[in-house]
């Protein structure tokens, strides 16, 4: 063979690889492709619901603010409904803690507790959910589930002195001025403000009289 005929037998040959690569590089184009559209797709949908849990979780915040509950609660939903679509963000404890004293301020005591169960779950290790929790049940005239949830918080925050002052206001609703004495001195030591607050709580009126 020439090396004329040698060069020609191996144009041919690469020309024949070119031609089955070039649908494995075309298809593999197709792949990297629809991978970055759905991608992109995905990232303006998780921040554009980011965006409109920010926008009524600032306007709910404001409503509260100025008393108005029943909208806030409208509104605070709403940007549930969007942190949810937000897919891989979607616990934000906060709006639900923000949402449970909503509906504690409007009075629906049943509701609060519902959400403030919620924040519990969502962030066991933050003490605000059990407080907001336990007044929920003081305010609904439930005191011994506020009892039981005291005692219980209580093993995880021992030091916390809304978790005794809750305490206090459990037991003097059932009843038992001993203990609640106890718990409320506890309170106060912890926090002696809370002792001016206690005055003014109709559960405790007669208990205060009794702190050494």
């Amino acid at each position: 063979m020439t090396s004329n005929e040698h060069q020609a037998s191996e144009h041919e040959t690469t020309e024949e690889q070119d031609a089955e690569q070039a649908p494995t590089n075309k298809v593999f184009r197709i792949v990297c492709m629809t991978f970055c559209l759905a991608v992109t797709v995905l990232f303006i949908w998780v921040w554009h619901h980011q965006t409109q849990f920010n926008d009524h979780y600032r306007k709910a915040t404001f409503l509260m603010r100025n008393g108005e509950a029943q909208q806030a609660i409208e509104v605070y939903h709403k940007a549930i409904e969007n942190k949810k679509r937000t897919l891989f963000f979607s616990k934000e404890s906060s709006v639900y803690n923000n949402l449970g004293q909503a509906y504690l301020y409007a009075g629906d005591y049943i509701a609060a507790i519902v959400y403030f169960r919620t924040v519990i779950k969502m962030a066991p290790d933050i003490v605000e959910g059990y407080i907001n929790l336990t007044t929920a049940y003081l305010r609904g005239n439930l005191p011994v589930d506020a009892r039981e949830a005291c005692l219980h918080a209580l093993q995880t925050f021992p030091k916390t002195a809304l978790l005794h002052y809750n305490l206090a206001c459990a037991y003097a609703l059932e009843g038992e001025s001993e203990k609640s004495v106890k718990s409320l001195t506890q309170a106060v030591n912890l926090n002696p403000d809370l002792k001016a607050l206690a005055e003014q709580e109709d559960a405790l009126t007669g208990i205060v009289p009794e702190l050494p």
